[in-house]
């Protein structure tokens, strides 16, 4: 056992030796992280000017309409211009054009130019029956084009134009009038820039795990230490002990300077500090351990980086933060599940915005495939064989 130990500490120290040989390696590890947050805490700094949606308006409607049972022309109430009213009332709306077909023929023509050249986001357009369905007390129709050339502003290009509808029936005593109070127990206090705080969910997550991984592809797959060490009295569970301690205390310092980063850019943390730390050191450690399953199973310096590329773009493209996991096909979504990143974010964005302990389904998801990954890394580093 004293042997043992003996051995273990000196792998230990070797271990940081390698490492210090290769500066940069500790450079990308310990001080880029940091650096980035707080690079991206001081340009988010400054909040963006809303600026009110500009849309065009394109009435179809008229003022009159033919009574079916006697064929009469009736003269209604005409509400294209209340609703104008309405959009010209609403914050986040801006009416950049206004076309009434009855005088310009081509105004759809018009208005969808002017979307194709970004000169607006929305097209409102008032149907013919419009005035007549309000007066008979039957829903009133408006249909919208939205610029859907960035799928994720479109919901929001809608929630502009569902405000003005609101203000449109309020101010006209229509049924249903809507009445909106908010409540937002989740969300972020005013002092805190969203902006920031909405980036670092996503960005950490991946950041994490990405350097984790980097830095841990080639630990084992190296052409010169591994053989030697074979060669010696030191075992082969020795020799991946040394290595995970190592590169987990370096992980350790790695994210203790990241929140420090974070907290000083001004992250609001709605849970503990402690709960932030350890869901980022388990998204971590969960890098640490596919990266270093990698080395095992590779021969070649460059098998272990194509594999890492492989594995890095399928881990991301499933990891729900471009196409959510409830709209991926069964067998994917069983898949995405068993992947890191998929439960880094949903981790991290309760902690941050509910307060929710770490200690969760994503925590020991990440927990349970870091052991499975580092069983197999040892299974396949005795099953190694090393020409010297």
């Amino acid at each position: 056992m004293k042997h043992s130990s003996y051995r273990f500490f000196k792998m230990i120290k070797k271990e940081f030796r390698l490492i210090r040989t290769d500066p940069w390696n500790i450079i990308i590890a310990l001080l880029l992280p940091p650096g980035i947050i707080i690079l991206l805490s001081s340009m988010e700094q400054e909040k963006v000017t809303f600026s009110p949606l500009p849309v065009a308006i394109v009435s179809n409607d008229s003022n009159a309409y033919i009574n079916p049972n006697n064929f009469t022309e009736i003269a209604v109430d005409n509400y294209t211009k209340p609703y104008i009213d309405a959009v010209i009332k609403s914050f986040y709306l801006f009416p950049k054009a206004i076309y009434n077909t009855s005088k310009y023929p081509y105004a759809m023509e018009l208005a969808r130019q002017q979307l194709l050249y970004s000169e607006i986001k929305c097209i409102i357009v008032i149907p013919v029956d419009f005035t007549e369905m309000l007066v008979n007390g039957l829903p009133g129709l408006i249909n919208c084009i939205p610029d859907s050339s960035r799928i994720t502003d479109i919901q929001n290009n809608l929630n502009a134009v569902y405000d003005s509808i609101k203000i449109f029936t309020n101010d006209n005593n229509l049924t249903p009038q809507v009445k909106l109070n908010a409540f937002t127990p989740f969300s972020i206090p005013k002092e805190y820039n969203e902006g920031f705080n909405s980036t670092l969910v996503v960005m950490l997550p991946l950041m994490v795990f990405g350097i984790a991984n980097v830095l841990t592809i080639l630990i084992i797959v190296k052409e010169k230490p591994i053989p030697r060490l074979l060669l010696t009295p030191i075992k082969r569970k020795e020799i991946l002990f040394a290595k995970f301690l190592t590169f987990s205390i370096i992980l350790f310092i790695q994210e203790l300077g990241i929140v420090l980063a974070a907290l000083f850019g001004g992250l609001f943390v709605k849970g503990t500090i402690i709960n932030l730390f350890l869901a980022i050191y388990m998204i971590g450690y969960s890098g640490l351990s596919i990266g270093t399953f990698i080395s095992s199973v590779s021969k070649t310096k460059t098998e272990a980086n194509q594999l890492f590329l492989a594995s890095f773009v399928i881990i991301i493209l499933l990891s729900g933060s471009f196409v959510p996991i409830e709209s991926m096909p069964i067998y994917l979504q069983a898949i995405s599940y068993i992947l890191p990143l998929s439960h880094g974010g949903p981790m991290i964005q309760s902690i941050l915005t509910k307060g929710v302990s770490v200690f969760g389904f994503h925590f020991y998801m990440l927990l349970a495939v870091s052991l499975i990954l580092n069983i197999f890394t040892f299974i396949f580093f005795y099953r190694r064989r090393y020409e010297v």
